[in-house]
């Protein structure tokens, strides 16, 4: 058998220094059952992307599931708006509990975490050149 030369082309399957890639998903909190995540993305801002989540959230929870928001953006996070949410999210030794909306969702938006909840998470390029 000739020396490992790190080229995986060349070597047969059972090579010992063949490694499996690693895996970059972050395993959820051991409290946490999640069964389906549904990503509501876009570039842009302003084409409904809070509308289409918030509706698509209440829809399911009418169906009896158990339903969560997690608002990611930081930019300019609305959920917590959309649902009427002004308390904090609350945290225990296994981390951030969401807030629940009148409906029972769980919402996590950055804007839970800030003293103010109008606080800027992200400065843009005005209020820092103003």
């Amino acid at each position: 058998m000739s020396e490992c030369t790190h080229d995986c082309s060349s070597c047969g399957s059972d090579c010992g220094s063949r490694t499996e890639p690693q895996s970059l998903l972050e395993q959820p909190n051991k409290m946490s059952n999640i069964g389906k995540v549904i990503g509501v993305v876009s570039g842009k801002g302003g084409v409904g992307k809070t509308l289409v989540s918030s509706l698509l959230a209440v829809s399911m929870q009418r169906l009896g599931k158990n339903v969560g928001i997690m608002d990611a953006d930081i930019t300019g996070p609305s959920i917590p708006k959309a649902f009427g949410i002004h308390q904090k999210a609350d945290a225990c030794e296994f981390g951030i509990i969401p807030a629940k909306s009148k409906m029972g969702l769980d919402i996590m938006s950055i804007n839970l975490l800030l003293e103010n909840e109008s606080d800027p998470v992200v400065w843009r390029g005005p209020v820092i050149a103003g």
